[in-house]
């Protein structure tokens, strides 16, 4: 009977009594403690609410004044409760209570809680608080798995970056973000300049940690923000929002001085990594589709494989064309 842990994190063995009526709830908390949990009281809504803000807790039993999640009591309670946080609560009802109204409250909130009819015992009420741990130790496994799957539908697996159909799914989002708002919203498209000789000159393996390097220098080089994705064989992108042009055009001169300096090497190859980029900026105005903004950037992107490689260009919407940066 309640278990140490669930299985869900380490947070400790802490109890919230929440007691609003009165109740004779000295048996329960003894019990609890008996088990080594740590139990603390609150015998008005307030109070609790300022317990359950204090702390971490890993489950709560209520003894309310209301049973209506529209009264200031709970809607305070469920602000810190399952499901806003991953603390399971068990509702201990008065004598006589409509089990009607105490289904009505734990009805549509999507928490993981419980009840107990008047009279209960304290290994009962234990006992529901042990199941109701359990299951939230499940639904979190599940909850994580699922992140796990979806992560990997958006990522792609060489550099940890994001893939191509998440950045073009994002471009759209953006794009349409900018269109309502206003605000500027630059693309950098990223190309290793002859990574062809590359991979015909050494191995894929060796290319597949060219490209981990790629990556982890576009990590390293944006913000939280910004979208950093791999979009082809050697082909990078960065989606930085409220960017303009000339501050996007630093990004990528750092970018790419940042990536001049780095040599990669295993047991048997080594390669000095250079890059081309190209840059391109939307304000609201003037294109239609993200698409075109794309299409501005990748103008850049020729030019400056048209220049030379190893050098930074932006799409100049004024003179529409490319121009060096």
């Amino acid at each position: 009977m309640i278990p140490p842990q669930d299985g869900t994190g380490t947070a400790p063995r802490a109890l919230a009594l929440l007691d609003h009526r009165g109740e004779d709830l000295g048996p329960l908390q003894c019990l609890f403690q008996d088990h080594g949990w740590q139990v603390q009281s609150s015998t008005h809504p307030e109070g609790s609410v300022r317990l359950l803000a204090d702390r971490p807790w890993r489950a709560a039993i209520v003894a309310p004044l209301t049973l209506s999640s529209h009264t200031l009591e709970w809607e305070q309670l469920l602000s810190h409760l399952s499901p806003a946080f991953p603390v399971p609560w068990l509702v201990l009802p008065w004598s006589g209570a409509r089990p009607s109204r105490v289904a009505a409250l734990l009805s549509g909130l999507d928490a993981v809680a419980d009840w107990l009819p008047h009279p209960w015992s304290a290994p009962e009420a234990a006992g529901r608080i042990d199941n109701l741990l359990r299951m939230q130790g499940v639904l979190g496994r599940n909850q994580q798995r699922a992140d796990e799957l979806a992560a990997q539908l958006i990522t792609d697996h060489k550099t940890g970056l994001a893939n191509d159909r998440h950045f073009r799914a994002r471009l759209e989002e953006e794009f349409e973000r900018t269109d309502r708002h206003g605000a500027p919203l630059t693309l950098l498209l990223l190309d290793l300049d002859d990574f062809k000789a590359v991979n015909d000159s050494t191995s894929y393996e060796f290319g597949d940690t060219v490209l981990r390097t790629i990556g982890e220098v576009i990590r390293h080089s944006v913000r939280t923000i910004d979208i950093g994705a791999r979009i082809g064989g050697d082909e990078f992108a960065i989606l930085m929002p409220n960017t303009n042009l000339e501050e996007g055009i630093r990004v990528a001169s750092r970018i790419l001085n940042t990536a001049d300096g780095v040599v990669v090497n295993d047991r048997n190859y080594n390669t000095h990594i250079h890059l081309s980029i190209g840059t391109a900026t939307f304000e609201g105005h003037g294109l239609r589709e993200a698409i075109q903004l794309f299409l501005q950037a990748n103008e850049a992107l020729k030019a400056a494989k048209a220049a030379g490689k190893h050098q930074v260009c932006f799409f100049d919407p004024n003179r529409q064309q490319a121009g060096g940066g």
